[in-house]
């Protein structure tokens, strides 16, 4: 299913997922049109969904935060071929919502507020 021009419901999806909840699938469709934002703003280069939507479980398993906004499909972890995690932050500098700065990718929410941290 395509969420947006670029992005299909299967790059969101937690591994363990049986099925999308709507409001989580109509967060995934309101995050994938803020990507696609992003992606313009990163020169139209490809993104890559690292992580997505995860159910409670998969949050659990690889230490996801206990209200994550990835539980809502709200917010991916993202990377760029060919662009490093710390020139993707720097350029996303203005982001509206949460990012968080990784050495090996980019977090990215669509929360209702400005965030910033480092992991």
């Amino acid at each position: 299913m395509k969420l947006s021009e670029h992005f299909e419901l299967s790059e969101f999806l937690s591994p363990d997922f049986a099925t999308v909840p709507p409001l989580v699938l109509s967060n995934l469709k309101r995050l994938a049109a803020k990507l696609e934002e992003v992606r313009k703003e990163l020169g139209n280069k490809p993104i890559i969904v690292t992580s997505g939507y995860r159910t409670p479980e998969h949050n659990r398993k690889v230490g996801g935060e206990k209200n994550s906004f990835h539980m809502r499909g709200l917010a991916a972890d993202i990377v760029v071929p060919g662009m490093s995690p710390a020139k993707v932050q720097t350029i996303l500098h203005d982001w509206s919502g949460g990012l968080g700065s990784y050495d090996s990718f980019t977090h990215i929410d669509i929360r209702s507020y400005k965030a910033r941290w480092r992991g």
